[in-house]
């Protein structure tokens, strides 16, 4: 098996069955309620929830004011360590600032074969050595199998408060995957209902799966996992945390390909908050 040939499986066969050893992005304040005129804000890649590991890279943040301005930063806003990033974000204004980053990661084809969604390799095969069952290769295709492709997009983002809670950020139009924040992520305490949406193409999604991550406080790397949630048939997610604290909520969400675009996205968000 060529060289070429070997990376295209490998990178199959990571994609579909993920990594135990991955670093996941995330962004948070220091305060996530505070009477600063500034804040520090910490982004990076972790591996245990808000430890971070490795500096953040190749994201496109947005400051969104509690007066409606839109800031973009740039990467030399961003003081950084090999280990973590920071910003410093003028917040004399009361109210919420929403700040949020995005990133465009991989693409990956996919064919309709044998009833079933494959992962495409644009490689020859080897007769030698069967393919995973989740595998097709391009030779192995006719011309008329259907093939779509998957653009991976990750979202991190936080809210800051300044003196109060405001609305004026908490809603934002986007054309595909979007989070209704019916419940305020800064204004949280335990045992209280919090209640989102998780939209697409401003449709409830049903069935998505949510995990919420509570910050680590131990050497292990295992059981972070503080709660496994799922929406309901309108997208709405109600729950509620018994303990205060930080925790990350993530959902990793992947357009169906029942949909009729042959150009589908996979969104994987994460969203820091505290309970108060």
């Amino acid at each position: 098996m060529t060289l070429t040939k070997s990376y295209a499986l490998f990178c199959a066969m990571f994609l579909v069955a993920g990594s135990s050893h991955a670093h996941y992005p995330y962004v948070a304040p220091l305060n996530y309620q505070t009477f600063n005129n500034h804040s520090a804000i910490v982004s990076g890649f972790y591996d245990n929830p808000f430890v971070s590991e490795i500096a953040i890279k190749n994201f496109n943040f947005t400051v969104y004011t509690p007066e409606g301005k839109k800031l973009q930063l740039k990467e030399a806003d961003w003081a950084k360590t090999q280990t973590l990033s920071s910003y410093s974000l003028e917040n004399k204004t009361d109210g919420t600032y929403r700040i949020r980053g995005e990133k465009l990661a991989n693409k990956t084809s996919f064919a309709f074969d044998q009833n079933q969604w494959k992962t495409l390799i644009h490689a020859d095969a080897d007769p030698t050595k069967p393919a995973p069952a989740n595998v097709v290769y391009a030779s192995q295709l006719s011309k008329k199998t259907k093939v779509k492709t998957v653009q991976t997009v990750e979202l991190i983002e936080t809210f800051v408060s300044r003196r109060s809670s405001s609305s004026n950020v908490l809603k934002m139009d986007q054309p595909e995957f979007n989070i209704e924040f019916l419940s305020h992520p800064n204004a949280i305490q335990n045992g209280q209902l919090i209640q989102l949406k998780v939209l697409d193409k401003n449709k409830g999604i049903e069935n998505v799966k949510v995990e919420i991550l509570a910050q680590t406080t131990d050497y292990s790397r295992d059981g972070k996992v503080y709660k496994n949630l799922e929406t309901d048939q309108q997208g709405n997610l109600n729950f509620s945390l018994a303990d205060k604290g930080q925790y990350l909520l993530k959902i990793d969400y992947q357009q169906p390909f029942s949909m009729k675009a042959d150009e589908l996205k996979r969104f994987k968000y994460t969203l820091s908050f505290n309970v108060i």
